[in-house]
């Protein structure tokens, strides 16, 4: 198998990177390889990034180990390298990548060593204590790239599934099974992190969280800890509203048939104002979901508009029907929340202290519902995910 180019895929892992991701794309123009970009919800543009840049987009749930594994698994490349939306690569990386896919064994498996872009001298710390660790221990972070052969990824059982960790533990599964070889050239990784969150404080925390993981913290119990970019975490508590852009005739159609679809449509419009009023502003942030079945990203800014974005963060739906669309946004809220509460968009006199007491319920509960007289409910709140929630379940009837 040595000698000869074999065919690369490259798995970057996405979610609003529509700042970061051009640069990376034409870095890897050299390649000819199938770029593979695995959004997990984006709102900014990055899937038609993307795709204009001549790369495949595959939708995932939010979640690096999530995302990467997705990828691996809608490529068929002999090698795979995946690489974090925020990193560049210079010449010398490049040549590297297609001499290892050439030379190396299956059994072997390479990364870059640690540099972060920016000339501060706290990096060049970081940076130091990062390849003594490398050196001593053999741990490498996703943000050295990974360069695989698919046979050896596949034997290992690829990423796990985690939405902290996950690049260490691919590490650990690799070692165990091949042979660890440092790539030469440079990936450099943005220091927007340490930017946006203080450079000590960062450190510290993610210091910290190696240590506990290696001491047998669970990468689920780690999680609260680690705010996913670019999303800051303003309170460790999330609501999520579903909303549909307010059209005549596709908005509560079930009451349209005896009151007609404009007053069908305004009256769902005021429930809808009604709720996101007395949301607003509270201990937590709020997330409207918007229905993408209309127009899609329109739709998103329909309501956006509609609605207002004082306060308020507007995500499409993901789902084929309203379980699998609940499940995935509570996947992803509580990715970056340590609690989140979804209520029904068109609540009558809607309370925010119905919110806070979920909340304080979850202090002692796995579960939280606010039931409602049909037989279902008008509000749950969770803290972990938990997709046998929304399972079997025949939405809209009786």
């Amino acid at each position: 198998m040595k000698g000869r180019s074999r065919a690369l895929t490259v798995v970057v892992p996405a979610l609003d990177e529509a700042d970061s991701l051009p640069a990376l794309l034409a870095d890897l123009d050299p390649f000819a390889a199938d770029v593979v970009v695995v959004d997990g919800g984006s709102t900014d543009g990055t899937d038609a990034i993307a795709r204009a840049a001549g790369a495949r987009v595959v939708r995932s749930p939010r979640g690096r180990g999530i995302q990467l594994r997705a990828g691996a698994e809608a490529s068929d490349g002999d090698w795979l390298l995946f690489l974090h939306a925020d990193s560049r690569l210079d010449k010398v990386a490049v040549r590297s990548i297609v001499d290892f896919t050439r030379q190396r064994s299956d059994r072997d498996f390479g990364h870059f060593r640690f540099t972060l872009a920016g000339a501060r001298r706290f990096y060049r710390f970081i940076e130091t204590g990062q390849r003594i660790r490398q050196g001593l221990f053999g741990l490498v972070y996703g943000d050295q790239g990974m360069l695989v052969s698919r046979t050896l990824y596949d034997e290992v059982g690829g990423f796990p599934e985690w939405m902290l960790m996950e690049d260490v533990g691919l590490v650990d599964r690799l070692r165990r099974a091949g042979n660890r070889i440092v790539l030469d050239g440079e990936l450099r990784t943005s220091p927007r992190r340490y930017e946006a969150e203080g450079g000590i404080r960062t450190w510290l925390r993610n210091t910290a969280l190696i240590m506990a993981f290696r001491a047998g913290a669970s990468p689920s119990g780690l999680e609260r800890w680690y705010r996913p970019h670019p999303v800051l975490r303003r309170s460790g508590r999330g609501v999520i509203m579903f909303a549909r852009a307010p059209v005549p005739g596709r908005v509560k159609t079930r009451l349209a048939a005896s009151i007609g679809n404009a007053e069908a449509a305004r009256i769902y419009r005021r429930l809808a104002e009604d709720t996101v009023s007395a949301l607003r502003g509270g201990a937590w942030q709020l997330y409207v979901y918007v229905d993408p079945a209309d127009d899609g990203p329109a739709s998103l800014e329909t309501v956006r508009h509609w609605l207002g974005t004082d306060g308020v963060e507007y995500r499409l739906q993901r789902g084929d029907d309203l379980g699998a669309r609940m499940d995935a946004a509570f996947q992803e809220c509580l990715s970056e929340c340590s609690a989140v509460c979804l209520v029904g968009t068109d609540l009558p006199g809607m309370r925010r202290a119905w919110v806070e007491e979920s909340f304080q319920r979850l202090d002692d509960s796995d579960l939280v519902l606010g039931p409602a007289t049909d037989g279902g409910y008008y509000l749950m709140a969770l803290t972990r995910p938990n997709g046998a929630l929304f399972q079997g379940v025949a939405w809209s009837t009786p």
